[in-house]
């Protein structure tokens, strides 16, 4: 990688997308942070094409382009909500604008009110079957005899718990490095609580302050639930 985040991201936008209407190079090199095996996220707004995504490599650097359409964003903006993480209104914020267009500023103020506003409440047949399903792999963590077996479930609940908390509590959530900076966001002392009791675990086998810690979060929602949950019943 010889050339510089941006002007490479420039380059790849003249000569692959001549003709889209304004493009925003996002991700982590967009905010100074990026390392050895950062990728170039561009987000490329088309009125002549189709909504896609395509991966490329370009001047040495890993490129992924996310082409939006004037209805394709919306529509992107919406499903966001849903799943309780802002991909697309982050990059469109915090983004480096590559190329310029009337349309930009109008999306880019649309993006930040999105971001605002926050994802759609959790309703209470999600909950409930949270308070399931995390019971159900909390007790299989704790039954767990093979280290292995534990390591795979606590895995898997270090990934659905988090997510939880912040949807609970009207958040936006994050995947990968994402999840725990908003968890860090939302809440600092809770987030090293949650750390803490993983660390318990992976460092010294001790099962009991992560079995606190979700028996806790769980409490006042009436605890996990098993006897009448149901799914799919009519």
């Amino acid at each position: 990688m010889t050339k510089p985040a941006f002007e490479v991201a420039s380059e790849f936008i003249t000569h692959h997308f001549p003709n889209c209407s304004f493009a925003v190079l996002a991700g982590s090199t967009a905010r100074g942070e990026e390392t050895p095996t950062s990728d170039l996220d561009i987000v490329i707004f088309d009125e002549h094409s189709d909504h896609y995504r395509e991966s490329f490599v370009y001047e040495g650097w890993k490129i992924e382009a996310f082409v939006h359409h004037s209805i394709s964003y919306r529509k992107e903006f919406e499903e966001e909500k849903e799943i309780g993480r802002p991909i697309l209104g982050n990059m469109l914020i915090e983004g480096l604008l590559l190329k310029d267009h009337a349309s930009y500023k109008a999306i880019a103020e649309r993006a930040v009110k999105h971001v605002q506003e926050g994802p759609a409440p959790l309703t209470e047949d999600y909950i409930k079957a949270s308070r399931y399903f995390i019971g159900d792999l909390l007790d299989d963590f704790i039954d767990s005899k093979h280290h292995d077996e534990a390591v795979i479930t606590l895995n898997q609940l270090s990934l659905q718990l988090p997510d939880f908390i912040l949807r609970l509590n009207n958040q936006w959530s994050g995947r990968g490095k994402g999840l725990s900076r908003a968890l860090y966001a939302f809440d600092h002392e809770l987030a090293q609580t949650f750390f803490h009791a993983l660390r318990g675990y992976y460092q010294h086998q001790n099962k009991e302050p992560f079995i606190a810690f979700v028996t806790d979060i769980y409490k006042p929602l009436g605890g996990f639930l098993f006897d009448g949950f149901s799914l799919g019943k009519k």
